[in-house]
């Protein structure tokens, strides 16, 4: 994912302002491995994002207070004078946490929504089968001609639910071929009005996002749904179409390393009267470890499993009882 400071990418998408997307034939099925070809799409915009340092912007002062790091400025390059802004923070063992938006597309009146809490949308490693929930309030001012210029209080309780439902290959303009997943998430938006006597919830709306992940390149395509006006889910297939459809086609995002394994330091064997302890550095975006063992190196090695964990440490019993023999350890991130 985009998670440092000068790091950009660019993307093709549709005019939101136009009539829905068809996305026949796009989105694929669960399950995999499959492919999904997004070479060719709609183009008639061009988005770039950039990643900058929350503190350095504009907007940011609230979102920083809430422990925002980076923004995310999300600018039309054919109307650069109306950029919006997402802040967030990259914690190495929650994710994404985003403290919230400023968007003058969503609010003319009140473009700055400040999360309650802030929003883990993504976690900080993502598998096939994976799912996970994420949920926050914020306030806005709704803008409705009809009732005046100055708007009325809005508050919004956004829940999304996502599971990493899909995985193949996907094929995108300039790159080629990539190894991804596919997450589909469901928004819910609880929405209340404030008339003079508090909050009353008024309706619920709800969006379909499917996101495609690929290592090295983040979000590299997203097709948004439409809201149905009667409060339905969207279907899973979009049959009516899309209200966005985006695709990457450039990146400064460094690909270094991003078919090989990540390095694990600092392993190191401590001795003690029931068991020895076996420690190592934790590492950013690795969720998991595999502790293996083996009596004999070189071509006799035979590598059992000691067992796995979270933690970045682990206790074998067996390496100081009278019996053992030498005994060699490896540690493998999942």
């Amino acid at each position: 994912m985009f998670n440092q400071r000068d790091q950009y990418y660019r993307a093709y998408a549709n005019n939101p302002t136009n009539a829905v997307t068809s996305v026949s034939g796009l989105l694929g099925n669960p399950g995999g491995p499959q492919a999904w070809d997004f070479s060719n799409g709609p183009q008639e915009v061009t988005y770039r994002f950039d990643y900058l340092l929350a503190s350095n912007t504009t907007h940011g002062a609230s979102f920083v207070a809430m422990g925002a790091q980076i923004a995310e400025q999300k600018t039309d390059e054919a109307n650069t004078n109306s950029p919006s802004w997402l802040y967030f923070t990259q914690d190495p063992l929650k994710g994404r946490l985003v403290a919230g938006f400023y968007d003058p597309a969503f609010s003319s009146l009140q473009p700055e929504a400040v999360f309650t809490n802030a929003l883990q949308d993504f976690p900080a490693t993502i598998h096939y089968g994976d799912t996970w929930q994420g949920t926050t309030v914020f306030e806005s001012l709704y803008n409705d001609p009809l009732l005046g210029d100055e708007g009325f209080p809005d508050q919004l309780t956004y829940t999304s639910t996502d599971r990493v439902d899909a995985y193949g290959i996907i094929t995108l303009p300039n790159f080629g071929f990539l190894d991804c997943l596919r997450v589909h998430e469901l928004v819910q938006y609880d929405i209340a009005f404030d008339l003079g006597d508090g909050y009353q919830k008024v309706a619920s709306q709800y969006v379909l996002n499917y996101y495609w992940l690929a290592p090295g390149h983040g979000i590299v395509a997203q097709i948004t749904s439409t809201s149905p006006s009667d409060g339905s889910q969207p279907p899973d297939d979009l049959p009516g179409g899309a209200a966005t459809v985006v695709r990457m086609f450039e990146t400064n995002h460094s690909e270094s390393g991003t078919n090989a394994p990540a390095t694990i330091n600092g392993f190191k064997i401590t001795l003690g009267k029931t068991a020895a302890l076996l420690q190592w550095t934790a590492q950013v975006g690795i969720g998991s470890y595999r502790v293996d063992y083996a009596t004999a190196l070189g071509n006799t090695a035979t590598w059992q499993t000691l067992g796995s964990t979270t933690a970045n440490f682990m206790l074998d019993p067996a390496a100081v009882t009278p019996a053992s023999r030498a005994r060699y350890y490896r540690v493998v991130g999942n």
